[in-house]
């Protein structure tokens, strides 16, 4: 039952961490402007200490804010600290911003191994589940 549920969920889980490695690679060609960092602290998310930034920049004449650093899903906890310190409070800071959509930003472009991550766990246990419903067939026949 289970096996069914992560199945028929996977699809949609798949597809939106591929959009997602998508749009990190979009971003490298977005256009930049100007922001200032606004907070700078932690937050706890899954029982992980997380960077949790925020920055206001304008475009085009209209304010905007947002919390993305990148498009990582998470951060090593080792790299939580230097993330923050390269984001201090008051911090002027260049923010590339989606065209279609400024209200979309972030503060680091391009997908590196943090961002696939989300991809290549969704294929392993894709693989994993088919694998051990495989062989439960195969064990019951």
């Amino acid at each position: 039952m289970l096996a069914l549920i992560f199945l028929i969920v996977f699809p949609f889980a798949f597809y939106k961490a591929w959009k997602n490695v998508q749009m990190a690679k979009a971003s490298t060609s977005w256009p930049t402007t100007t922001g200032r960092i606004t907070a700078s602290d932690t937050a706890t998310v899954m029982f992980r200490r997380q960077p949790r930034i925020a920055y206001s920049y304008s475009v085009n004449g209209a304010s905007f804010t947002s919390q993305r650093v990148s498009f990582a899903g998470g951060y090593k906890p080792k790299d939580v600290d230097s993330i923050l310190a390269s984001y201090p409070v008051g911090a002027e800071v260049t923010i590339a911003h989606n065209p279609q959509n400024p209200a979309e930003a972030t503060l680091e472009t391009g997908a590196n191994k943090q961002v696939t991550a989300q991809v290549r766990i969704l294929v392993i246990c894709f693989i994993l589940v088919v694998a051990v419903n495989v062989l439960s067939f195969i064990m019951r026949s």
